[in-house]
């Protein structure tokens, strides 16, 4: 496949998939053997889980996408989400609640569909929400 179609994978589940709940779509980008590293699941019922698990715990979330880099077999997304969620990822040593709010998501994709999976946080956030008082 081409750039393109890597570009429109992502720009899909972040814009549609995350940012409309259309988790209907999943099933037209994702390989049946698809590897999410965040749950440890595979397939479309992987991404599935992973999507509706992150819109169930921040209710209303609104996605916005920073930017979309793409090659024929990968993509890569950068975005973040405004929200309140219900349960954060843990808690700092204060007892604040940490849950980085930038993202990079990372495609892996075979003939135009998603095969791998994997998100990173913002370190920086991740840091000053830990050591916040």
């Amino acid at each position: 496949m081409d750039a393109k179609r890597s570009a429109e994978v992502m720009g899909m589940y972040l814009g549609e998939v995350l940012g409309k709940r259309r988790f209907e779509l999943i099933p037209d980008f994702v390989a049946q053997e698809m590897l999410d590293h965040a749950t440890g699941m595979r397939g479309p019922e992987a991404l599935h889980t992973h999507a509706t698990g992150f819109c169930d715990n921040i209710p209303g979330v609104e996605i916005e996408v920073e930017d979309i880099f793409a090659t024929e077999d990968a993509a890569f997304g950068i975005w973040s989400w405004k929200g309140e969620p219900i349960q954060s990822m843990g808690n700092s040593s204060h007892g604040n609640p940490v849950f980085p709010r930038r993202v990079l998501s990372v495609f892996r994709l075979r003939e135009g569909m998603l095969v791998e999976y994997e998100a990173f946080v913002d370190a920086g956030q991740v840091r000053a929400q830990i050591s916040a008082p």
